[in-house]
């Protein structure tokens, strides 16, 4: 089984980019951690089928709140029905592979749109942020310097009709 997450950067992530859990670049976990036997290959395509079906999101960050399953996570919170429906378009993509959520109180319903505090700082209430991309990350990538690690990233780019 691999495990994987989908996240919306902040910044864009590259392919190959590494980051302890404490160090990653801001964003928002879209798809929360699965398992699979899927292969990076066999995600990346529904990851691009649905990154290119849809536009970039524009957000304005929401208040602080504590999250996790002990509420003692900083984060801020996104109301974005456009974030939402990424999560659901995902979750229908990617279930043909198989995926198990490893905490499935954190999908479907109980999805919460935010952005985790890390060392790279914390979202700023009010803020207006546009993602762009989507990231799909290996969670117990093989050896190498910090963990996780980007292994295809796709553009949000809904074509003009």
């Amino acid at each position: 089984m691999h495990r994987f997450a989908v996240v919306l950067p902040l910044d864009p992530m590259h392919v190959g980019e590494r980051y302890a859990v404490r160090n990653w670049p801001l964003h928002i976990t879209v798809s929360p951690v699965f398992s699979t036997e899927a292969t990076t290959a066999m995600l990346a395509g529904p990851l691009t089928a649905v990154a290119s079906a849809h536009s970039a999101i524009d957000v304005v960050v929401g208040p602080p709140e504590l999250f996790g399953p002990r509420h003692d996570t900083p984060a801020a919170r996104i109301d974005s029905s456009a974030v939402r429906g990424l999560h659901d378009a995902l979750s229908t993509a990617l279930a043909p592979l198989g995926v198990a959520f490893d905490s499935p109180r954190y999908a479907g319903d109980g999805f919460r749109p935010h952005i985790t505090t890390t060392t790279h700082g914390a979202a700023q209430e009010g803020a207006r942020i546009r993602l762009a991309q989507l990231a799909l990350v290996d969670m117990e990538p093989g050896p190498g310097p910090g963990r996780p690690q980007v292994v295809a990233v796709a553009g949000l780019h809904k074509p003009i009709q």
